[in-house]
């Protein structure tokens, strides 16, 4: 019996071994053909036209949505008299820190509110949140419908 199986065992290997070179012959031969075809660089796409609507449809039901889930940082909140242009003083002096990061400026009956930001995860708005954290001890990151990303 073990012979019988040694026999198979090498058997085995020798196979594996025809096959891995025969790969490695035809991935050789695959390169060959694409370096020196006629149509070397060219790539063509071939895709039915129900592929083309359902990602237009997508486009226009993402674009009606009006953003996607993300997370902000609320970094002013506060009602009455001087609310208003505490929250504009506040607003500015952060824009001048940090250039790059979006303000959002939004009056919510009673209430002035400053976020900043458009995180995508919640582990990106806490990084940030530890830069600003002593500048900005009050500040909190909010689940928010965030802009898209740039491309």
């Amino acid at each position: 019996m073990p012979v019988k199986f040694l026999k198979l065992f090498l058997g085995f290997c020798l196979l594996s071994v025809v096959s891995m070179l025969n790969a490695q012959l035809s991935g050789t031969k695959l390169m060959h053909d694409i370096e020196y075809s006629d149509n070397a660089g060219k790539v063509t796409i071939v895709q039915d036209d129900d592929i083309v609507k359902l990602i237009d449809k997508h486009l226009l039901e993402s674009s009606k949505r009006q953003g996607i889930s993300g997370y902000r940082i609320r970094i002013f909140s506060n009602s009455g008299p001087g609310a208003r242009e505490e929250g504009e003083i506040i607003r500015a002096g952060f824009i001048g820190k940090y250039e790059g990061i979006n303000t959002y400026y939004i009056f919510d009956t009673p209430y002035y509110r400053l976020y900043i930001g458009d995180f995508r995860t919640k582990s990106d708005a806490m990084k940030f949140y530890k830069k600003i954290e002593y500048e900005f001890p009050n500040a909190f990151i909010v689940p928010s419908k965030i802009n898209y990303p740039l491309l």
